[in-house]
């Protein structure tokens, strides 16, 4: 495999995994009694920081320099 083909499915799994953080945030949010286009707003703010989180710890796993 390539190194861009690597790559490209570490984003995949981590997409996969930021979308679902990302719904069950919003779900909770929902459920917990937020009207919902604040749900929605919470499900997209754990969507990007479980995203960030995860590739900054494939890029630090993977030992590339910064």
């Amino acid at each position: 495999m390539t190194t861009l083909t690597v790559r490209g499915l570490w984003l995949a799994i981590a997409a996969l995994t930021a979308v679902l953080v990302g719904a069950t945030a919003g779900l909770l949010a929902w459920a917990g009694g937020l009207n919902p286009p604040t749900a929605v707003l919470t499900g997209g703010g754990g969507f990007g920081g479980a995203l960030l989180l995860i590739l900054t710890a494939v890029r630090f796993t993977a030992g590339e320099p910064q």
